[in-house]
């Protein structure tokens, strides 16, 4: 992965200049972060959704939720709250954080950033701190093209909280209401404008894989079979951080797990690059267990996407296939993973 381009000193200027309001605004007082605002990227039409952060009085600062990726995983971690898996919540979030932090708190790239433009704030809780979460990839630094829409979605979101104020737009994250702010350009200026909208939350469908390969499929009805054997299985981000060259993002690579539901001995843990390997290295890993060591009664899994990828194959070969609220000792594992590393 080579390296994004930096912002320019101007585009960190206006980001910084955009935070300083922001936080003078203190739309927290008014505003809940489950209140999103919408806001899309003149570049690319991306929808950004703003969840101001602080109405708690312990973190202050601005959330925007990339995309329907994004979106989607805000969702998640409004109905799981704290029950969400630490793996989903720390490696499979898509989205752009500006967090208002004590100075001591700042890495010295931030406060480098800061010194070199002339700036310096006050007080507690009052030094901005910008990241990029994005899933696989350890919380970094934004580009320049990330900058420029953060500078856009701070602008707006506080357009947006004085209509709010004013009483002229609706926020009503429990009966779907929010705004869009979208732009047009004229005369080489951007004219921002807010229209309703209805906030639904996106559906990640997911292809079914068929199987296709009869001889495996004959490999598999003929393993022994056990009457009482539960299964774990699940994909996801390992808690273990790679980066081959210091330039680069660190990233956090995919693994594939298998536990024993009553025992909790893990069966098998493997990494591999990238979710689009996902489909092919379930097959191949839990048909080599099978094959080697049998078949059990039933497979746990708590995503719609791993059941797209066993129902077909879990049907052939007479194996049951439950879909779970969770994976205690899949979940236990990652957590010994992540004091590990």
């Amino acid at each position: 992965m080579a390296p994004e381009k930096r912002p320019t000193r101007e585009q960190l200027l206006a980001l910084y200049a955009a935070a300083a309001d922001y936080r003078q605004a203190e739309p927290w007082k008014r505003l809940y972060d489950a209140d999103l605002i919408c806001v899309e990227n003149p570049a690319d039409k991306t929808i950004g959704y703003c969840s101001v952060m602080g109405r708690m009085g312990q973190h202050y600062g601005l959330c925007v939720f990339v995309g329907l990726r994004g979106l989607a995983g805000f969702f998640q971690l409004m109905e799981e709250g704290d029950e969400a898996a630490f793996s989903e919540v720390a490696f499979a979030q898509d989205y752009l954080l500006l967090s208002f932090e004590n100075r001591s708190d700042l890495d010295e790239r931030d406060l480098e950033e800061i010194t070199s433009l002339g700036l310096s704030f006050q007080g507690r809780k009052a030094w901005p701190q910008f990241r990029r979460y994005e899933p696989g990839y350890h919380p970094w630094y934004l580009s320049g093209a990330e900058a420029v829409f953060f500078t856009h979605a701070l602008q707006q979101v506080l357009a947006v909280f004085e209509e709010y104020q004013r009483g002229e737009v609706e926020l009503d994250f429990d009966r779907r209401r929010t705004v869009l702010r979208q732009s047009e350009e004229k005369d080489g200026q951007l004219i921002w404008y807010t229209r309703p909208l209805e906030l639904l939350r996106p559906v990640l469908q997911y292809e079914p894989v068929k199987m296709e390969n009869e001889l495996l499929l004959r490999q598999l009805r003929k393993a022994p079979r056990s009457i009482n054997s539960v299964w774990e299985l699940d994909v996801c981000y390992l808690p273990v951080t790679i980066q081959p060259d210091e330039r680069e993002r660190p990233r956090f690579p995919r693994g594939f797990v298998l536990a024993d539901h009553k025992s909790g001995m893990v069966l098998d843990c493997h990494a591999y690059e990238t979710p689009a390997e996902d489909a092919g290295q379930v097959i191949d890993r839990l048909s080599q267990h099978i094959i080697n060591y049998g078949m059990p009664k039933e497979i746990r899994v708590k995503s719609d996407l791993l059941v797209a990828i066993l129902a077909d194959l879990c049907s052939r070969a007479g194996i049951a296939l439950k879909r779970v609220a969770g994976l205690p000792k899949v979940e236990s594992l990652l957590d010994e993973m992540e004091e590990w590393f």
